[in-house]
């Protein structure tokens, strides 16, 4: 072989490399900077939902939406499609803290070019828990990473990349995965056997009591004037407000065991004061007392999620349960704490 035909191949080898490489990351887009479907990426494995709806947000028009959706793993669940006569973005994401709402907000509105319309956020009460983003960055990093020049091009040249795209290649052939998303930004968990729910909701109760036992609970103080701030940003918008319903046995264990009926109290007060109502579903009622409805002791399942966005967005469906959903203001406060001081005080203690 002689010298020339060596070049060549130097040269074209490398290039006919990073072309396979980039696109099957293309193909697969496993960070959601594009918005094509195929055989290979109808169903998403999610790794990083700050970074992968980010990025979803950014490169993807939100014309369409006229409200977006804030809150934890569990608000995730909720079908955005599930709202009447509302087009609403779900941006909720794993561990959402408070203050990040206002920064994914605005990223969010300055790729819509206007206010939102409406701003629904699942609220709960381990908000009212001062923590540290640990497992996270703060917001800024994603948006800027987001926004970085080239950067979706780039991505399709990384090796990482290649990884996330090799596993939703092997999810989409295999169709094996418990909880993923599709390309419309729904979030799919399938039922689990008695078995693995009754083992993740043992385990988690416990856990997630521990959270707010006294040694470990401290009041994030900040949390009422972040909701203020919020709602004085957005002047023009109409803030829905609701409580994400866990299951009565870890709302009642936390209560009891960790001693917080007053901490509940106040994180409702506090919502309350801020926004004047607050569509209450995280309270004893027909859903949050059958664990059939949940994957754990704290999420539940998208089903769930379709009566929540139907009820806050005044859509008749049958399936709700008259006692799921309350609307609390201050005029009622008072009277649904009587109530549910009776309801507390009979039911038994999960961890006892």
């Amino acid at each position: 072989m002689n010298t020339k035909k060596w070049i060549k191949i130097f040269f074209i080898l490398p290039v006919l490399l990073l072309g396979t490489l980039a696109g099957i990351n293309y193909t697969v887009d496993p960070l959601w900077n594009f918005n094509h479907t195929n055989s290979f990426n109808k169903t998403q494995l999610y790794f990083d939902e700050r970074q992968q709806k980010t990025n979803h947000v950014y490169f993807n028009t939100l014309d369409k939406y006229n409200g977006i959706l804030f809150g934890s793993s569990r608000t995730t669940f909720i079908n955005q499609n599930d709202f009447s006569n509302m087009n609403i973005y779900n941006y909720a994401i794993d561990s959402m803290y408070p203050f990040e709402y206002i920064d994914y907000l605005n990223h969010a509105k300055n790729v819509k070019g206007k206010d939102f319309k409406y701003i629904i956020i699942g609220a709960d009460f381990y908000n009212s828990i001062k923590r540290r983003l640990k497992r996270f960055q703060n917001p800024s990093y994603y948006i800027s990473k987001t926004r970085s020049p080239l950067y979706r091009y780039k991505m399709l040249l990384s090796l990482d990349t290649i990884k996330r795209s090799q596993n939703n290649i092997k999810l989409n052939k295999k169709n094996t995965a418990q909880i993923y998303y599709t390309r419309d930004n729904i979030k799919i968990r399938k039922k689990l056997s008695q078995k693995q729910r009754y083992e993740s909701y043992t385990k988690n109760l416990k856990r997630h009591t521990q959270n707010f036992m006294p040694e470990n609970y401290k009041k994030n103080t900040k949390y009422r004037e972040i909701l203020k701030q919020l709602k004085k940003q957005n002047p023009n918008t109409k803030f829905i407000i609701f409580t994400s319903p866990i299951t009565a046995d870890l709302l009642v264990s936390i209560i009891k065991n960790a001693d917080k009926f007053k901490e509940f109290r106040e994180w409702l007060g506090d919502i309350i004061e801020v926004f004047g109502e607050v569509h209450h579903f995280m309270s004893i009622n027909t859903i949050t007392t059958n664990l059939q409805n949940y994957a754990d002791d704290d999420h539940y399942y998208p089903y769930i999620g379709t009566l929540i966005a139907n009820k806050l967005s005044n859509k008749e469906n049958e399936n709700i349960p008259k006692d799921f959903g309350i609307l609390l203001n201050k005029s009622n406060l008072d009277d649904y704490f009587l109530s549910f001081e009776k309801k507390l005080k009979n039911y038994k203690n999960p961890l006892k």
